[in-house]
């Protein structure tokens, strides 16, 4: 018997986002009694979508990077929509198109465009303070230089964390998003450059050659015509389908242990013997309930609202990134613009998101609706009397977030962990991890093969 595994009893999901659905429709594939438990109302986590008069909302712009095998097992070639994404950033009042391209950095300081191109043939310049090591700051602009950190990454991500200035006490790999694997951090990031190296001037300038179509490159993306909250549900259906069993609105009240063995859990009052556990949900909640060390980590809370249009209205691009403090979103993305059928006849929607790092500040989302109108009049998306309906929604910590000494903290938490030989964790609430939705869905996949921790 595989001692990750127990000897009787179900395999239990806890969290039915992207990555609990996939381990739950994966392990029941292989034939196991699954059961996937989920606090809320319905399936899809952060990856839902809301079906409003004809309209269809993500909860923000989601999209497939690369496609898995699930995602060919439940959609047919032509329900997947190809597109390229055309995003800009407003940059003292400038619409500039992001990731930069050799056109949009002319709309950049001359200043800033001469130390960008010097750091990319040449390396970080030598005796400059770039902040404490493995800092944000320091990573961004030993890569990119000083006066593109300045003018785009601090004011943006800055805006992102609802005014915290993350230059100097978070760790690059957040950017990178670094992969965790029994504690052990991979860093996808390249090495380095060697102190002292030095290079001809041939040499500089064939690295800038290529290292120029990185930094202006242009990606395709994968999107269900459907909306994006049609992965989710696709693989519950099937789950379903396949004798699986989902519980909603139900609450994970303890969790029965050995010292090497997860026993059982107690779902609204009612224990379930468990062969494994698979946890997709708060790391702290599963550390109270097992009695280890809390994650003390900081999280990023997002509220996102959801704007309609009375037609359709002329477009820049299919997602804008207001950078200038003036304007109360970070990001909005037009629903219209990735394909057609998600607002009915077309007409213009905007999804705007709002960054905090304090959870208080989710209560009063429903105040800042005029706040919200007035910015996307201000960008010219649509006029104040346009607007046919707003609404909002809340999601509590939905980005991890890597302090410096991250890795310090996480090999603690996992170190606790590791004894127990029948849990498992999946996702980037879970593992604490900040990645996208293709990289969600393989974490799920990944749990059948033992490998996750």
């Amino acid at each position: 018997m595989n001692e990750r595994n127990g000897t009787s009893g179900v395999t239990l999901v806890a969290g039915a986002g992207l990555a609990g659905l996939t381990a739950a429709y994966r392990w029941r594939q292989r034939g196991e009694d699954v059961v996937l438990v989920e606090k809320a109302p319905y399936v899809g986590g952060m990856a839902r979508s809301h079906h409003r008069n004809g309209f269809i909302f993500d909860f923000g712009p989601h999209f497939i990077i690369e496609k898995t095998s699930l995602l060919d097992e439940l959609f047919a070639p032509d329900e997947l929509v190809a597109f390229g994404p055309e995003i800009h950033m407003v940059l003292g009042g400038r619409w500039i198109r992001y990731p930069f391209t050799p056109s949009s950095m002319l709309k950049v300081p001359l200043g800033v465009q001469m130390d960008f191109l010097r750091t990319r043939a040449l390396g970080p310049r030598p005796g400059v303070d770039y902040g404490p090591p493995d800092s944000f700051r320091s990573n961004m602009s030993r890569q990119f230089g000083h006066g593109l950190y300045d003018f785009f990454f601090r004011p943006y991500l800055t805006k992102k964390f609802g005014g915290w200035d993350i230059s100097d006490v978070v760790h690059s790999d957040w950017w990178a998003m670094a992969t965790h694997t029994r504690g052990v951090v991979t860093r996808f990031a390249p090495p380095a450059p060697r102190p002292g190296h030095a290079m001809g001037a041939l040499r500089k300038l064939a690295r800038l050659t290529k290292e120029l179509p990185y930094v202006f490159r242009k990606l395709a993306l994968w999107y269900p015509r459907a909306g994006f909250g049609e992965i989710p549900r696709r693989i519950a259906e099937q789950f379903v389908h396949n004798g699986g069993v989902i519980r909603l609105n139900s609450q994970i009240s303890q969790i029965r242990r050995t010292e090497t063995r997860i026993t059982g859990v107690v779902v609204d009052g009612e224990e379930i013997p468990v062969r494994r556990l698979i946890w997709t949900a708060s790391p702290n909640l599963l550390a109270r309930m097992l009695g280890t060390s809390t994650l003390d980590m900081p999280t990023l809370h997002s509220v996102i609202y959801f704007i309609s249009t009375d037609r359709r209205y002329r477009r820049r691009g299919t997602e804008v990134r207001p950078v200038d403090p003036e304007y109360a979103f970070y990001r909005a993305y037009f629903p219209e613009t990735i394909c057609e059928g998600l607002t009915p006849g077309g007409r213009s929607a905007v999804v705007a998101e709002v960054g905090t790092t304090n959870r208080d500040d989710l209560a009063k989302a429903g105040e800042k609706y005029g706040a919200m109108i007035d910015t996307c009049a201000a960008l010219g998306l649509f006029p104040h009397g346009a607007v046919t309906d707003i609404f909002h929604d809340v999601q509590p910590d939905c980005y991890p977030v890597y302090p410096l000494d991250y890795e310090t903290r996480l090999q603690r938490y996992y170190s606790e962990l590791a004894p127990i030989q029948n849990l498992l964790l999946a996702g980037r609430n879970a593992r604490f991890q900040y990645y996208n939705s293709h990289q969600v869905i393989r974490d799920g996949e990944r749990t059948v093969e033992d490998v996750l921790f």
